[in-house]
């Protein structure tokens, strides 16, 4: 089929500067559907009638809108093509006007013109678009089947040799194993990446904000929050399937996952993938600019490094970090029953149940990390924050059986955590977790972010019910009034649960390879 053959709504992709080509489609050949790459709830009445009790209708109809605004986005495929190149680095092999065969490991399927990374394109001798034939086998060859899904953010390698091997299934046999270039005319096409903010989009005076990463969590979490207090402006989103969400903003889009040299705001709400964070928020910081980061805040040390440097020898603190269980009313509840003084030790043990991932999630990704990075720096946060981040210790990590792990903490106070992660079990209502903090004779335990039931040696002390929604606004409030209000952001303590994150997770990979 050719992609030319249905219409194009929507921005391009953003080409990566330094292996990325951009390649008008003449026809290419569909090798297979991209499955199990995102998160896909089944649809059932029963399920939304039970998340619609946990949380409230207004939580449960941005989470089903979100879903079901996803339905483009889910639809990728791969596939095998004939094109000529539009834009490609200068130091490449390929110019503009090369005749190319590529892969497209993970596309939507119709695209007339593509950004493909150098490792999957090759030149051929004058070929046509009928060129590309699909041999009599339904089988993907395994030399491509191992990329489809690939990202150029997933830190995956790419073999090149093993890619042309597969091509040759579908290439006609008359060209030769090392092709050689031929020069066509470049085609003339317009490629749109960002557009401006529309006419009606008209600036106030309120503090200015860019979004980077428009997933489900920012659409049901960051934007209901960031456009009471400020003015955004803009949205960063390397899909342009996802944007389509944004289409009737008002705002400027763009699929860049970076920003453009002349992009300034006053605040950055950053909630891409992980192993970006600490480079836009490094930059954040340097325009003096309030950078507002999920979780995690760096996936290395490198990036940890550089993001303590920053902050210590900077002026006025600009960061602030989401680990929304820090802003729970759960914690005024728990602090009052527990009797503890600031510094004296909280012990807190932890089971945490992982909605289980498709193969080809972007948590899988090794630019992500594994599940301490991914998900665990919540619980290790919140472990130091009730102890008011006193140092660590010890800590390690015990592996079990497939990718569930155990995770220990000791700090200088005394006090200790025991957490498990696990993906095993039921995914009924996503990621569930039951907290136990004990200090002297004082339970307190908190049971999905949600019932908090505390007692002492003789009764119960309290019984208490939180939408667990309420806390992720909370925090957005607060964070987005400090802004307004020029304040200062996190004080450097909130780099200390990254560091532990960082620690483990080097534990973690030592027993691995020991393995």
């Amino acid at each position: 089929m050719s992609p030319r053959d249905s219409s194009h709504a929507g921005l391009d992709e953003w080409r990566e500067p330094l292996h990325g080509i951009r390649i008008a489609v003449d026809g290419w050949q569909v090798i297979c559907r991209v499955e199990g790459q995102f998160i896909q709830p089944p649809r059932s009445v029963r399920l939304i009638w039970q998340y619609l009790r946990r949380v409230g209708p207004v939580s449960a109809w941005r989470k089903i809108r979100s879903r079901l605004a996803e339905k483009a986005r889910n639809q990728k495929v791969a596939a095998v093509g004939i094109g000529t190149v539009i834009e490609a680095p200068t130091t490449s092999e390929w110019k503009p006007g090369s005749r190319v065969v590529f892969f497209a490991p993970n596309h939507p399927e119709t695209s007339p013109h593509i950004c493909v990374d150098e490792h999957f394109v090759f030149t051929v001798e004058g070929p046509r678009a009928d060129d590309v034939a699909r041999k009599a086998t339904d089988e993907v060859p395994a030399e491509l089947l191992a990329y489809v899904g690939w990202s150029p953010f997933s830190g995956v390698p790419v073999d090149r040799q093993k890619v042309w091997e597969g091509l040759r299934h579908f290439v006609r046999d008359s060209y030769p194993d090392r092709p050689n270039g031929a020069s066509w005319p470049t085609p003339i096409a317009s490629i749109v990446d960002r557009v401006p903010a529309s006419d009606r989009h008209r600036r106030s005076g309120r503090p200015s904000a860019v979004l980077f990463g428009l997933g489900n969590y920012a659409k049901t979490q960051i934007i209901p929050s960031v456009s009471r207090l400020l003015d955004l402006r803009c949205v960063h989103e390397v899909d342009p399937a996802q944007l389509h969400t944004a289409s009737g903003w008002g705002v400027a889009l763009d699929t860049s996952p970076v920003p453009r040299e002349d992009e300034r705001y006053d605040a950055w709400f950053i909630a891409g993938y992980h192993h970006t964070h600490a480079a836009l928020a490094l930059r954040a910081l340097r325009d003096s600019a309030y950078a507002v980061v999920e979780k995690p805040l760096a996936t290395s040390w490198e990036q940890f490094r550089a993001l303590g440097t920053a902050l210590e020898s900077g002026g006025e603190r600009r960061l602030f970090t989401c680990f929304h269980k820090r802003y729970s009313r759960l914690n005024d509840w728990a602090r009052a029953d527990l009797g503890t003084a600031a510094g004296e030790p909280v012990d807190m043990h932890s089971i945490v149940f992982e909605i289980p991932l498709p193969s080809l999630h972007w948590y899988n990704w090794p630019n992500s990390g594994s599940r301490i990075i991914s998900n665990g720096c919540h619980w290790l946060d919140y472990f130091l924050f009730m102890n008011h981040y006193c140092q660590v210790v010890d800590a390690g990590v015990w592996t079990a059986s497939g990718t569930d792990v155990a995770v220990f903490v000791k700090l200088d106070n005394g006090a200790k955590l025991v957490m498990s992660l696990t993906d095993t079990g039921s995914a009924r209502l996503g990621v569930r977790d039951v907290i136990e903090l004990r200090a002297g004779s004082v339970t307190v335990r908190l049971t999905d972010a949600t019932y908090y039931e505390a007692e002492n040696a003789v009764k119960v002390l309290r019984r208490r019910r939180e939408n667990p929604m309420s806390a992720y606004r909370r925090m957005y409030r607060t964070i987005c009034e400090r802004i307004v209000e020029g304040k200062s952001g996190d004080d450097l303590d909130t780099l200390y649960s990254t560091k532990l994150m960082l620690l483990i997770e080097d534990d973690l990979r030592r027993k691995h390879t020991s393995h």
